[in-house]
This record gives C-alpha cells, sequence and structure tokens, in this order.
C-alpha cells in the first residue's frame, strides 16, 4: 500500500512529528521530577536517617511517642469534623443559593459576590481577625453571647473548645470554594429533567433524590476526595491561631512536622512523620477510589 504524502515513513521514529510531542512532554516531567518526585524520595529516605546511618529507629521512636498518638488522634478528628462541616455548609449554601436565583429573589447576587470574601483573604489577615473576635475578654463572640446568658469562653485557651474553634475558623475561611463548585454542579443539571418529573407529580424532596443527586454525583465524591486530602495537611490557619496548643490539643501531623523539622531541628525524625502521613493520604485516596460508582456506575 502507497504511503500517504506528509506522513513519516515506516520506522521513522525518528522524525520531527513523532518527536515533537515527547519534547513538549520534557518541561512538564521535569518540573515532576524536581518539584514533586525529588522532594518525596529524598524525605523518605531522610526518614530511615539516624545518627548518620541507615536506620529505622525513627519509625521505631514514633510509637513510643505520645505527641505522635496525639497528632494521630488530633489529625483523624480534624478530617472527619472539618470534612462534614465545610461539605454540609458548602452543600447548604449553594443549595440556598441556586433556590433564590431559580426564585428570583431580591439580594441573593449580592449575597453571592460577599459570599466570596472570607476566601479572598489572606489567612494571616483572617487570622488575626478571629484571634480578636475570639478574645475571651474583649471578643465580639463572647459579647454577643453574653446577651444569652453566656460568655467569657476561652475559645483558643481551653483544650475542649480550641480544636473545635480552629475548625469553625477554617470552615469559614474555605467553604465558599464549595459552594461555588456545588453551585455549578447543581447548574449542569438540565431544567427539562425538572420539568419532567414535575409532570410526573414528583414532590421537591423526590426530584433532588432522583434528578439532583444523580446529576451532581460524581463532582460531589470528587469534591469529598480533595477536601479529605486537603484536610490532613492543612497547617497555616491552625499555627496561627493556637501553634498546636493549648497542651497539643490541636497538634496535627502538619504541626508535629514542623515542629520537629524546624523548631527542634530533627529532620529525620520529621521525615519519617511526613511519610507516614504519604502514606495515610495515599491509603485513602486508594479506597476512596476503589469504592463502586466513582465513575458514575450504581
Amino acid at each position: 500500500m502507497a504511503r500517504k504524502a506528509g506522513s513519516p515513513a515506516e520506522g521513522d521514529w525518528l522524525s520531527e512529528r513523532t518527536l515533537v510531542p515527547y519534547m513538549l512532554d520534557v518541561p512538564i516531567v521535569l518540573t515532576l521530577i524536581v518539584l514533586f518526585v525529588y522532594p518525596v524520595v529524598y524525605g523518605v529516605y531522610g526518614s530511615f536517617i539516624a545518627g548518620g546511618e541507615l536506620s529505622l529507629k525513627n519509625y521505631e521512636r514514633l510509637w513510643s511517642d505520645g505527641n505522635f498518638r496525639n497528632s494521630l488522634y488530633v489529625t483523624f478528628l480534624y478530617v472527619v469534623v472539618y470534612t462534614v462541616g465545610i461539605m454540609t455548609t458548602g452543600f447548604v449554601t449553594a443549595m440556598v443559593i441556586d433556590v433564590g436565583e431559580e426564585s428570583k429573589m431580591p439580594g441573593v447576587g449580592i449575597f453571592s459576590s460577599l459570599l466570596t470574601l472570607p476566601y479572598a483573604i489572606p489567612d494571616v489577615v483572617g487570622a488575626l481577625v478571629w484571634l480578636w473576635m475570639l478574645n475571651p475578654k474583649v471578643g465580639v463572640v463572647n459579647y454577643l453571647l453574653s446577651f444569652l446568658g453566656s460568655g467569657g469562653v476561652q475559645w483558643l485557651t481551653d483544650r475542649h473548645y480550641a480544636l473545635l474553634s480552629v475548625i469553625m475558623v477554617e470552615i469559614w475561611r474555605l467553604f465558599p470554594m464549595h459552594t461555588l463548585i456545588i453551585l455549578a454542579a447543581f447548574r449542569t443539571v438540565p431544567r427539562s429533567l425538572y420539568e419532567a418529573a414535575e409532570l410526573e407529580g414528583a414532590t421537591p424532596l423526590q426530584q433532588f433524590i432522583y434528578v439532583t443527586y444523580p446529576g451532581i454525583r460524581n463532582i460531589i465524591r470528587f469534591l469529598l476526595l480533595l477536601t479529605v486530602v486537603w484536610s490532613f495537611k492543612r497547617f497555616t490557619m491552625s499555627w496561627l491561631l493556637t501553634q498546636g496548643g493549648p497542651m497539643h490539643a490541636t497538634e496535627t501531623m502538619a504541626i508535629l512536622i514542623f515542629k520537629e523539622a524546624f523548631m527542634f531541628f530533627n529532620r529525620p525524625y520529621a521525615s519519617a512523620i511526613a511519610a507516614i502521613l504519604l502514606v495515610m493520604v495515599g491509603v485513602v485516596a486508594a479506597l476512596y477510589m476503589s469504592m463502586p460508582g466513582k465513575r458514575g456506575e450504581p
């Protein structure tokens, strides 16, 4: 069979047309190696260094370290409460905006615009604002609670309230992103499906169960996975608010890694904790991706 004009000859895999896609991929591959692969390999290797030689002492120390066990507990508690809280807040807020826009409720546009403000505020500014608002003596939160006969709560210095306070601030800081993503998911569901459901006499709850949820299910699952992965490594706001205190009550694994590496200068031990965190996140992601229905199947 005659070769088409302009096509590379058989076996001519070094032709310009063949090499161009690989040449375009080189910068991406190099970036991934330099910024991801090398740091991970170097960190895992460093976790096996103890006393200048290869050893498992860092991993052996983990299971006898009370601070590490506490950070595991705090991290899992943080991940569960934060994930449930921010997904619920984002979902409810998105539904309110969607219903408000559908019914042409006045003020919905202004509300939607103001909604993005917490996400636009830098972490440092947001932390300073909440440090003032949660101040037990002059904070506005306790001032408002005083009208209900309460007040004087040590939000960030009482170990029973500190973690919940940090999670609350984190949800406030990031829920606008979840709201916008879920709102965009709502808008991908064709209106014709709702009209057909109404003709069949479906109630609003039935429309949500059989029309809305199937249409947004995959986006919600993907957002849930990202939220869980992100929550394992949240650091900035927690550090600015409490620095892991009081009495290690808010000391997640990310904060413990920072302390061991940059305050106590124990880099190999910090690398071992980071390696455990990497494995945990990988296992969670793998389990989630292996769940049925991730590609739309029931």
